[in-house]
């Protein structure tokens, strides 16, 4: 399939003007009721059809007994109907001019050889009547620009840079819950299902292409024409990051998938050799997979391994150095002007060293200071910033202590104190950004405390955006997959 057949079919799909749920439902939980809730709850710009038989009207939406008598044009079909009757659904697709199917429908290849059977028959109609096809046996589709969304669960993750292709329904939409939890912005998700027209290849393709995707990640359990996904991948990661999870590592998950899926897995160590040779990222936790998407989608690539620490403690500055080291990363010595400089903000004790030790100061400004000082240095390539952001909790906790053991202190005073520590948080997150813009090189956070705020803090305008991991090996890790992926593009 040409690049210009896939970008035409994908477009039908992933940018409608109008579309159809065939199997709209209003019995709460139903897969249409939930794919039709979520599509009108999203806010899509365009025109939504609801098609049941039995209904008249469904959510404010006039229902059509058949896909026919919808009056005007449908560019997607949602279809969540059951198996049997896929064949019939299609046919009126195709009359009707639908360019693009989504096939929630599960029964296919991942059941028996009749489902197997069916799916390829059905496969075969769609081809024949030029409908690209999503699935069967997805969870359906996220797209943010187009304001469409379209899966089981409603989560609706801000509009980004990264797409997420997933051949697991659910891992996937887990996957998009927590990127939207954690502040990444989406450029597209795909529930691949058992791909009987599109393959993880074919998504690839066209991601190269989108103008709104710079990073892709994958979950797949089975790679299906491993040599031309190895060839699809290369060109794509050289342009823009791949990271990948595999499922089925194990025996256990392989057979796992195929009951899933109805596919089967190739040997792992097959595949992180074929990762290696292509340069891609691969992962083994899911949660690696978010971490990573923050960090490409969030900050300007490391030109080398030289890191600056700037930390409120000592004890996390040995951890992070010690983790940097372990992972293939520099600590330099830094130079007597920056100690200096520095060190006019702060007591004689401090470390005048790297890590920069800034021995609890409450001085808002120091770390501002010694932050920009390091990136100033051609010796340094990136910063890692542990414990500046995340006070914000620690004070609420006070300002809760002091409430309960103090019934002289001024409510207002509390609440100003609680939106002094606010305010600081996003003055500085501000900075950071504006000073990555500037001398175009990553500063990484650690948060001080657990925090509810999201790993992404965006800031309107800007390229970058501030980057708050939990744990300093967390921020040590991304830090260490950039600079090995600058160093594949180099």
């Amino acid at each position: 399939m040409t690049a210009d057949t896939l970008a035409k079919n994908f477009d039908a799909i992933f940018n409608p003007k109008a579309v159809a749920v065939i199997g709209a439902s209003s019995t709460f939980g139903k897969w249409g009721q939930l794919i039709l809730s979520n599509i009108i709850a999203g806010n899509f710009g365009g025109k939504i059809f609801p098609v049941n038989p039995k209904e008249k009207s469904i959510s404010g939406l006039t229902a059509y007994s058949r896909l026919l008598d919808i009056p005007e044009k449908v560019d997607l079909a949602f279809i969540a109907t059951p198996a049997g009757a896929i064949p019939g659904i299609l046919e009126e697709c195709g009359e009707k001019g639908v360019r693009g199917v989504v096939l929630i429908t599960s029964g296919f290849s991942e059941t028996d050889e009749a489902g197997k059977r069916l799916e390829k028959h059905i496969t075969s109609m769609c081809r024949e009547k030029s409908l690209a096809l999503v699935g069967p046996n997805t969870m359906g589709i996220i797209c943010p620009y187009a304001k469409l969304f379209a899966t089981g669960s409603h989560t609706r993750p801000r509009e980004g840079s990264v797409a997420f292709v997933s051949q697991s329904g659910n891992l996937g939409l887990q996957l998009i819950h927590w990127a939207e939890e954690q502040g990444i912005g989406v450029s597209l998700f795909v529930g691949s299902g058992n791909e009987a027209m599109f393959s993880c290849t074919d998504y690839l393709e066209y991601l190269k292409d989108d103008p709104r995707t710079r990073i892709i990640v994958l979950y797949m359990e089975t790679v299906g024409e491993g040599r031309r996904f190895l060839d699809v991948v290369r060109k794509v990661h050289s342009k823009k990051p791949v990271i990948v999870l595999k499922g089925g590592r194990t025996e256990a998950g392989r057979t796992a998938a195929a009951s899933h899926t109805g596919s089967m897995g190739g040997k792992q160590t097959i595949f992180r050799a074929a990762c290696r040779q292509a340069g891609l990222l691969d992962v083994r936790f899911p949660t690696e997979l978010l971490d990573l998407s923050a960090g490409f989608s969030s900050l300007p690539l490391p030109r080398g391994n030289r890191v600056g620490i700037v930390t409120l403690g000592g004890g996390w500055g040995v951890v992070t150095a010690d983790e940097c080291n372990l992972r293939g990363l520099v600590i330099p010595d830094i130079p007597e002007s920056i100690i200096e400089t520095i060190g006019r903000y702060l007591p004689q004790f401090w470390s005048k060293g790297n890590p920069v030790d800034l021995v609890g100061t409450r001085d808002l400004e120091v770390p501002i200071v010694a932050v920009e000082e390091l990136l100033k240095w051609e010796g340094i390539d990136a910063v890692i910033s542990l414990g500046i952001v995340g006070r914000l909790e620690l004070v609420r906790s006070l300002i809760e202590s002091t409430r309960e053991v103090d019934a002289t202190v001024s409510e207002e005073f509390l609440k100003q104190m609680s939106a002094l520590s606010r305010e600081y948080e996003k003055d500085y997150i501000a900075k950071i950004v504006e000073l990555m813009e500037t001398y175009e090189k990553p500063i990484i956070g650690v948060s001080l405390a657990n925090t509810n705020e999201g790993t992404v803090r965006p800031v309107a305008g800007k390229r970058y955006s501030g980057l708050f991991y939990q744990t300093p090996e967390n921020a040590v890790n991304v830090l260490a997959r950039m600079v090995d992926y600058n160093r594949f593009v180099s």
